[in-house]
């Protein structure tokens, strides 16, 4: 195999390598969108939880889908519905949903931060095999004008 041969084996090499790199860096930023945003209905949910009143009634506005909204009344002693996963949904105390709401929130940005990181070592990566590739495209420039 000549010289010019391997040049191009490797161009091509790095150039699948850097588009399997782009493809994986953009699963990362989806995955880090559909995070924050687990993230942000946990948190809202969290506060809806902790303002009902420890006595009486409240009067609340519940989406039902479908951008209907329904207006209810809850009091101190109703349970809370809580999904689990997989389908499954228990009824919780106001303080035992809050603790659920907790963990899930350590939960959630525990894996945020890891594709924090997983996001950095691929830009890190791509960058890298993205120079590599710039260097042997001007290699190859290089070759065949001489």
């Amino acid at each position: 195999m000549s010289a010019q041969q391997d040049l191009e084996a490797k161009i091509n090499e790095l150039a699948s390598l850097v588009s399997v790199l782009e493809n994986f860096y953009e699963s990362v930023i989806s995955r880090i969108y559909l995070i924050t945003q687990a993230i942000e209905e946990t948190r809202a949910a969290k506060s809806a939880i902790e303002i009902l009143p420890e006595a009486g009634e409240a009067e609340i506005i519940v989406p039902v889908g479908g951008d209907v909204l329904l207006k209810t009344k809850v009091d101190s002693s109703s349970k809370i519905m809580v999904k689990i996963g997989g389908g499954v949904v228990m009824t919780k105390k106001k303080t035992e949903a809050l603790e659920f709401l907790n963990k899930r929130l350590e939960e959630l940005e525990s894996a945020l931060s890891n594709a924090q990181q997983d996001k950095k070592s691929i830009e890190e990566r791509l960058g890298a095999a993205r120079h590599e590739l710039n260097e042997l495209l001007k290699r190859a420039r290089n070759v065949q004008q001489a």
